[in-house]
């Protein structure tokens, strides 16, 4: 039988648990029950990963990378106006958390089962997600901050109504009314900017400012 590469088998593991977890719990994601799930033995979840934190750190990047690649995909070679690019931002956001709701939910499940521990996984999951928004920020919507409103309070702003949405859209899977909030905070952040804009503390370029 052939030797599976390391990095093959940490893929694997980190599958293994995110199918568990969305079917049983992340309380039920023993490192046992993982090996099983996986069909490999104790020795090899210990020799991929230091630990079951480690593991649950890598779970967390996972969830990230394709968020972050729909909502870029949506957004390449995108011309539109500030308000377009935002939307579209959004739209492939909601999507993609409402294609996966086992994912969504899980998300939530790791990050207060991080937070009651070291926090480690929770810190690395918004860290990273919140890169990932300011990113979007900057490079796709052109905006700049100062010291007045740097991008990363505005990441950080963007990051908890999109939490805050989906939690309410896995309670009530209302599309609808997750629809229309999303709508009606394009149109507040759009304001925000604006007034922002208009007080220096924000710069757009090479865009017409947002209606």
């Amino acid at each position: 039988m052939s030797r599976v590469p390391a990095e093959q088998r940490r893929e694997q593991l980190i599958d293994a648990t995110i199918e568990l977890a969305i079917r049983e719990g992340l309380a039920a994601a023993s490192v046992r029950r993982i090996a099983d799930e996986a069909n490999v033995s104790l020795g090899v979840v210990h020799y991929c990963f230091s630990s079951k934190e480690a593991l649950l750190n890598a779970v967390a990047e996972s969830f990230i990378k394709p968020i972050i690649a729909a909502v870029n995909e949506a957004l390449e070679d995108h011309e539109g106006t500030f308000e377009e690019k935002a939307y579209v931002a959004f739209k492939a956001f909601s999507d993609h958390c409402q294609a996966q709701p086992g994912r969504q939910l899980l998300s939530y499940e790791l990050a207060a089962w991080s937070i009651r521990g070291d926090g480690d996984s929770a810190r690395l999951l918004y860290r990273t997600y919140q890169s990932a928004i300011e990113k979007m920020i900057t490079e796709h919507l052109g905006i700049t901050g100062s010291e007045g409103l740097p991008t990363r309070t505005l990441a950080r702003m963007v990051l908890g109504i999109c939490d805050g949405v989906m939690l309410s859209w896995l309670v009530d899977r209302d599309d609808e009314a997750t629809f229309d909030v999303l709508q009606g905070f394009i149109a507040v952040l759009l304001a925000v900017i604006e007034q922002a804009r208009g007080a220096g503390f924000l710069t757009v370029a090479d865009s017409p400012a947002p209606a």
